[in-house]
């Protein structure tokens, strides 16, 4: 149930909708451009999705169920989305069955909370480091970076470094979590 822009869970627990909106966003996007190569349109259906969600109030067991809400509903908008447009022979391939798309579906959503993972933890870097983290996955050079962020070069190997060795050390449980997820198919 939402009260005041929050989403309740059984237990009392509550999380403001906002920022679950905020961190959740471009993961539950990059799930939605799986079915729909539009961009806008899966923008539009995640928002929709969110809309849906706010307007009719639900009490959940936990965060978890939460988001297995939004990702099946977005699944459904994206499917219904497909089909109202009388898809041509490039969307059927879209259109899994069975179980390849339970497969599909599992492992899009998987990679979408390790991408979330690892984002909130790009987050928690401190801030020049998580620039020159960012600026290096958009594909910056070492001499773009210092420059655009105002430092020498050696700084930005000196952050790059310690960025992903701290990465590595708080991502560690989610290569486990992946593992076992595998071995359980």
């Amino acid at each position: 149930m939402i009260s005041s822009n929050r989403i309740r869970l059984k237990g009392g627990e509550q999380v403001d909708i906002q920022d679950f909106f905020h961190s959740t966003y471009a993961g539950f996007t990059s799930f939605a451009s799986k079915y729909i190569p539009d961009l806008a349109v899966c923008e539009d259906i995640v928002q929709d999705v969110f809309l849906a969600f706010y307007e009719k109030p639900r009490i959940f067991e936990n965060l978890y169920q939460v988001k297995s809400f939004f990702y099946t509903s977005i699944r459904n908008h994206c499917l219904d989305h497909i089909k109202h447009q009388k898809v041509t022979n490039k969307y059927k391939d879209y259109q899994l069955k069975g179980e390849a798309e339970v497969d599909f579906f599992f492992g899009e959503m998987v990679r979408v909370e390790a991408f979330n993972i690892v984002y909130e933890e790009v987050n928690k870097l401190p801030k020049v480091m998580k620039q020159v983290l960012l600026l290096v996955l958009k594909d910056y050079s070492n001499k773009e970076i210092a420059e655009k962020i105002g430092i020498a070069i050696s700084t930005v190997k000196t952050h790059k470094a310690r960025a992903m060795k701290i990465l590595r050390e708080r991502l560690d449980n989610l290569l486990l979590l992946f593992i076992s997820w595998i071995r359980g198919k």
